[in-house]
This record gives structure tokens, C-alpha cells and sequence, in this order.
């Protein structure tokens, strides 16, 4: 039995089961569990309702089983002496925060690989394909390939409503100065925050959902998250930007095209989207 002990802070989901599956990097539903088992207290009591909103500066302690030994292996999907891809699960960090290095992404990579260097991000509660440089020579033309744009990053989404067709959409992010956690869109002709484009195509609807494609033009801090919300479809699960409530932040990255700094030769690479993604009929 290991034992956390940590405080609500105000950058923290306010509900207890999203605030649980944030610090601990966990799905939610096992954050619920956790609840219903009374491995959970706050304010030194055992709290039973993990809907529950914790209060700012509440101390929480939680009670965790020993994770067996594989449940921090990397699910490697491409390898070779300059790159590496890996398949994030919803959940886990990135890069490292305060009190949560050792379950990063970044972390866990270099501590396999030393010299990795990740080329790009995902948000945490986002899933799919991660790229790294493995070889140092491979760090400069990756970076400037991503900036180019000659990177192709596709992802898939549930969002709210019926979006039909496809599209571009082109509006500026800036940071919101009232909330360090979230970014504001703004017009194309805005001298406010960077330009950024995002595509997208409509696969499927469901009954008030859509299923949707989404490729990067730019890759600024939660573009698709930004652009989606602006446009009246915010992405499921999406507390930060308006979107309905779901199990999870319903985004993953399905698919990187690269060419390879190296061989110069194609290298695409697919991640299978989770189950509450890819289903025939959305939400």
C-alpha cells in the first residue's frame, strides 16, 4: 500500500474524481473507484461522493495499491536509432510537473533512452502518438521540419453538436489573463496572441456529437481545444473549454507522417483510436 499526500491547488480540477485522475495520472473511472473503495479522505475524512467539489488548500490523502511492474512500460510504436514514437495513455503528463516527474512521459522515456528529446507535446488528458528525437543529430531537422509544417499530426475528436463538412479555422491564441490554465481565441486580424490553423473533417455524427478528423497547420498550446470551443463545438470532456462532461478528454493523435531526417524515406506511424473514440455511434 503506498500512501499520497497532496493539496488542492487552484490550477486543479475542483471535483474530486477529475482532481484525483489529474495529480495521480490516472483514468477517471479508476479515480472514482478509489473513492468508492474509502481509499480517499479530505480534511482527514473519508469522502464517499467523487463528484463532490474539494474546497481550495484542502489536504488530501490517498491510499493506492502497488502498481504491478508493467504498468509504467512504454507502449513503443516506432523505434530506430534516430526516432522514437511513443502511444501516450489519457492521463499522464507530458513533461514533468512540480511533484510529478517520475510519471511524466518525458521522464519515463529518458530514463529507457538518455539522450531522448520530445519533439512535441500532449495536453494530459489527451491520448495518442508522441514523437522523440533519439539521436542528437536528429533534434535540429526535426525541429525545423514541426515549424515548417512538414510534420503531418492528425488527430480524431468527439465534439458537441452536428459540425458538417470540412474546414479550416484560423483565429489567433493568446493567453487568458484572468486564468493561467486556459488560452483565448481571437480573429484572424487580431494583433492579440500567434496565429494558428486547424483543419478539420467531419467522419460521423451521433446523436448530439461528431466524430471529426483534425490536422495542425501550427501547434500552439491546446489549439484544437481553443479553436473547436470557438467555434461552437467544444471537444467532450473538455471542463477547461465548455465541452460536455464525458468519462475523458475525448482527443487523441491517430497519426504522424514524417519524413525521415536520416533515410529521408516516409515513416508514418498510427495509433487505433481508445474505444469511447472510435465507436460507431458517438455520444
Amino acid at each position: 500500500m503506498k500512501k499520497r499526500l497532496f493539496t488542492r491547488a487552484a490550477c486543479d480540477p475542483d471535483t474530486l474524481g477529475a482532481l484525483l485522475a489529474a495529480r495521480l495520472t490516472l483514468a477517471e473511472a479508476r479515480a472514482i473507484a478509489l473513492v468508492a473503495r474509502g481509499a480517499v479522505q479530505v480534511g482527514g475524512r473519508r469522502a464517499s461522493d467523487a463528484s463532490a467539489a474539494v474546497a481550495l488548500g484542502a489536504h488530501l490523502t490517498v491510499f493506492l495499491d502497488e502498481e504491478p511492474a508493467d504498468a509504467l512500460a512504454l507502449t513503443i510504436v516506432y523505434r530506430d536509432p534516430w526516432l522514437l514514437v511513443v502511444d501516450k495513455p489519457a492521463g499522464m503528463l507530458s513533461q514533468p510537473s512540480r511533484g510529478e516527474s517520475s510519471t511524466a512521459l518525458d521522464e519515463r522515456v529518458r530514463a529507457q533512452f538518455a539522450d531522448a528529446r520530445m519533439m512535441h507535446r500532449l495536453d494530459r488528458d489527451a491520448s495518442g502518438l508522441v514523437l522523440f528525437a533519439l539521436s542528437i543529430d536528429a533534434r535540429a531537422p526535426l525541429q525545423a521540419a514541426l515549424e515548417a509544417g512538414e510534420i503531418d499530426r492528425r488527430y480524431l475528436a468527439v465534439v458537441s453538436g452536428r459540425l458538417e463538412g470540412e474546414g479550416r479555422i484560423a483565429l489567433r491564441i493568446g493567453r487568458d489573463a484572468k486564468d493561467e490554465r486556459r488560452r483565448i481565441a481571437h480573429p484572424e486580424s487580431s494583433a492579440a496572441g500567434q496565429p494558428a490553423t486547424s483543419r478539420f473533417r467531419t467522419l460521423r455524427h451521433g446523436p448530439s456529437s461528431t466524430v471529426v478528423e483534425l490536422e495542425l497547420e501550427t501547434g500552439r498550446t491546446h489549439q484544437l481545444r481553443v479553436h473547436l470551443a470557438a467555434i461552437g463545438h467544444p471537444i467532450l470532456g473538455d471542463r477547461l473549454y465548455g465541452g460536455p462532461p464525458a468519462a475523458r478528454l475525448c482527443l487523441h493523435a491517430e497519426r504522424l507522417a514524417l519524413t525521415h531526417p536520416q533515410s529521408r524515406r516516409p515513416i508514418i506511424v498510427t495509433s487505433p483510436p481508445p474505444g469511447e473514440l472510435g465507436a460507431d455511434d458517438p455520444p
